[in-house]
């Protein structure tokens, strides 16, 4: 992604959840804002239902299952972060937020959790220009905090922010790991244990390399490098989901569920029989810091 534009992957993730919530069943994720942070011109063009149609039955048929992997993944890591609070976890932090709505769909019931969204200037500014436009306020739990992916830190963007480095928080990473190196991904898993204490929880998507993938999946993933190759952010990793999570516990995070796109499929999708595919090769994985 280019340093002075906002990211085109997350915009599309939010058209692509605002979509979901509108016109398709069963309801996996529920975002009602998300299309309008998507903003006016997505917003506009997402009413007809018959150009919805169009788009996901022709232009972008192939990216179906891509398209289910967005609602599934934001699911699941709502679906731990409420487990997490409930146990006592009063700091959510997401890393790459894009536009995401979680402060502005759950601004009711965060009285006691803060929350930090961290990403790129750029993508930032867009979102807040859209909420401001919108007349949308977020809630005063909730910290916009930027960082520069290829410059700073994790722990070093939250130590200028209000976030609590002796409290328990819960992050999550979606969408982020495919565009950036495995160095790079080891880099920021250190950094968020450096600034989280045990019992603390984070939630991310990889993608797998091809060996593990069938013949239709390396059909989809191609389309998908395609896809946001145009948009100025390929995708430059992928790890063995055998092997991968080993990996990670080696900087302090014990495993609680790695869960495959088959798993994904039958917990998100089995009012269709099973019959509906999540995207190939993306592992959701659920950790605990130690």
């Amino acid at each position: 992604m280019k340093p002075e534009k906002r990211s085109r992957t997350a915009e599309m993730a939010a058209v692509i959840r605002g979509l979901h919530s509108a016109y398709e069943t069963p309801v996996v994720f529920n975002d009602p804002f998300a299309l309008r942070l998507a903003g006016p011109v997505w917003h506009f063009l997402c009413r007809s239902r018959l150009l919805y149609i169009l788009a996901t039955r022709t232009l972008y048929e192939s990216l179906n299952p891509i398209r289910r992997q967005i609602v599934a993944r934001a699911r699941y890591a709502e679906d731990q972060l409420e487990i997490a609070v409930s146990s006592g976890i009063q700091q959510y932090v997401i890393i790459g937020a894009g536009f995401d709505s979680f402060a502005l769909r759950n601004s009711d019931s965060l009285c006691k959790t803060n929350v930090y969204e961290l990403d790129h200037p750029a993508t930032q500014q867009a979102k807040k220009n859209r909420l401001h436009k919108l007349g949308l306020s977020m809630p005063a739990t909730h910290a916009f905090v930027s960082i520069d992916f290829e410059k700073e830190n994790i722990d070093d963007a939250l130590d200028k922010s209000a976030y609590r480095p002796e409290l328990r928080a819960f992050f999550s990473w979606l969408g982020t790991v495919h565009y950036i190196s495995k160095p790079a991904v080891l880099k920021t898993l250190s950094a968020i244990k450096a600034c989280a204490p045990s019992g603390s929880e984070l939630v991310f998507d990889y993608a797998v390399h091809e060996s593990h993938q069938g013949h239709q999946d390396r059909k989809t993933v191609k389309n998908l490098k395609k896809y946001t190759q145009r948009r100025g952010e390929p995708i430059v990793s992928t790890f063995d989901p055998e092997s991968f999570p080993g990996e990670v516990e080696s900087l302090g995070y014990v495993l609680m569920e790695n869960l495959s796109p088959r798993e994904q499929a039958e917990r998100y999708f089995k009012e269709n029989n099973g019959m509906e595919v999540v995207m190939p090769g993306s592992y959701f994985a659920h950790f605990r810091i130690l």
